[in-house]
């Protein structure tokens, strides 16, 4: 029986640019194949040739054993291929039963109108055959992701997709929806469809492909079984270099002058009695399971709301901010913990959105010098390596690294003492967040007081002299030296190192 797909010396170029060349790939009915790549590494390119939104520059198709060609997303579709991509508000205003007949013809009445009755008892049916129960009469945009993405897949499987496309589906999902989403790949893969799952998580990629495809830089450079992969693997594969290299040397930290100091804080029900102090040149780690009161902790510091007992000291003087821009004054910078909801604004451009940060550094009596702010944001774009085309590009345009890097230059040009980074690789690619590393590691060296809050246990133990470890709103332990290592954070973090 031959391969569902085959791509044989596929390409695509756009002007100077080689985003692919030239790729060998087979599908096999009820792979699920797991994708990954750094942001640029062709991964979106290949997914809108498979998907007809581009047609490559060179190289064959075969569907099931046959050439075929997809002029337009429509050939794609009518072939059997469907990609979900990870924005889901495709008709928000329009009810979930509409949504989820686009594109068919609708029940009608006699007298030709719509018969919304039969509409939404067809959809029923649909999505009871994936055990899905939803209201049919909601609308798209009031449903959760979780709910958005369930009705792309039965609208994907109603058109008797054998090849579904994901890309980073569970982007906004909690733990539990991530898990219904791979039940639901795990029915239709046993029914023969065969997926392409692309994602930056790879644990996810391991729990749910049978098969890993690496590219990078527009060159497929690995496929093999996921039972013969390791992270360690993959990750090397990804960067091009041995995974030692990823986490910069950490320099031993010697005890230096206190930058903050936290005394019983307490902000209940949020988190109590906190205790720790952070020094100049050390990156101490505050780890913890979601809802343990990190995230909190961070804001209650840099003074977006008031702490109700307990004493807090900025350079060893009393520290009891009223507003944000008190901690900005005083050196003191947070990089908060979801970038698209608190950190940028989509439509803004990549200057201004940089350049906010700093803006009355570059004023004079009021007035904006754009010549200063200009070459300020320049220069970060460089430092940085913020990849874009333009100063004037929207932020939404660009990739989940470079939003997150946009926003250390943002504050980072204000040269702070204090920077407190919240899941500061969290939805980049391996290689932006290789870069992440290697900047925090600078700043340490130069004497920064670093506070990482993160849920990578390796990203934790890779990076920090010190960690402290929270459970429901208490710290648990501090660890260090031989006690640091991702064992005993788990353990603290469960409240299980008793």
């Amino acid at each position: 029986m031959p391969p569902l797909l085959s791509l044989h010396n596929i390409t695509k170029s756009f002007g100077a640019t080689h985003a692919l060349h030239p790729l060998q790939l087979i599908l096999k009915t009820g792979d699920i194949l797991g994708l990954v790549g750094e942001n640029g590494a062709g991964k979106s390119t290949l997914i809108k040739i498979l998907s007809g939104i581009h047609q490559p520059d060179s190289g064959l198709f075969h569907w099931v054993g046959a050439p075929i060609q997809f002029r337009t997303p429509a050939d794609a579709i009518q072939s059997g291929i469907a990609t979900i991509h990870q924005e889901l508000d495709y008709c928000s205003y329009l009810s979930v039963a509409e949504n989820l007949f686009l594109g068919e013809p609708w029940p009608r009445t006699w007298w030709g109108g719509v018969h919304w009755s039969h509409l939404h008892e067809n959809s029923k049916k649909r999505l009871a055959q994936f055990d899905i129960e939803l209201d049919t009469k909601r609308l798209l945009h009031e449903l959760t992701a979780a709910e958005k993405q369930e009705l792309a897949i039965v609208s994907a499987m109603a058109q008797k997709a054998r090849l579904l496309i994901l890309d980073e589906p569970t982007a906004s999902l909690t733990e539990p929806e991530v898990k219904k989403l791979f039940e639901h790949l795990s029915r239709l893969t046993q029914s023969g469809v065969t997926v392409i799952y692309v994602s930056h998580r790879l644990d996810e990629i391991f729990s749910i492909s049978n098969r890993i495809a690496v590219l990078r830089d527009g060159t497929l450079v690995a496929d093999y079984p996921t039972s013969e992969a390791t992270p360690e693997k993959v990750i090397e594969d990804m960067i091009g270099k041995p995974l030692d290299q990823f986490y910069p040397p950490r320099t031993p930290h010697k005890a230096a002058q206190k930058q903050l100091q936290l005394e019983c804080v307490t902000r209940k029900p949020f988190f109590s009695n906190i205790s720790f102090t952070l020094h100049a040149g050390e990156i101490l780690g505050l780890a913890g399971l979601q809802g343990s009161g990190r995230s909190e902790l961070a804001r209650a510091i840099y003074g977006l709301y008031p702490i109700e007992s307990g004493k807090m000291s900025l350079r060893e003087k009393s520290w009891a901010p009223q507003h944000p821009a008190e901690s900005l004054r005083s050196g003191l910078v947070y990089l908060p913990e979801e970038r698209k909801r608190q950190g940028i604004v989509p439509d803004q451009s990549v200057q201004d959105s940089i350049s906010i940060g700093f803006s009355e550094i570059s004023s004079h009596f009021g007035i904006i010098d754009r010549v200063d702010e200009t070459k300020r944001v320049t220069g970060s774009l460089s430092s940085f390596d913020i990849r874009c085309n333009s100063l004037s590009q929207p932020m939404s345009t660009l990739s989940g690294g470079n939003q997150q890097k946009s926003l250390l230059a943002r504050w980072l040009n204000r040269n702070p003492t204090i920077v407190i980074l919240d899941e500061p690789t969290r939805g980049v690619d391996v290689g932006a967040k290789a870069q992440i590393y290697q900047l925090m590691s600078q700043l340490a060296q130069q004497g920064k007081a670093i506070l990482l809050i993160s849920s990578d246990l390796r990203e934790i133990t890779g990076m920090c002299h010190r960690v402290v470890v929270m459970n429901q709103g208490h710290i648990r332990c501090q660890l260090t030296g031989d006690q640091l290592n991702q064992t005993n954070v788990i353990l603290a973090s469960s409240g299980l190192n008793d």
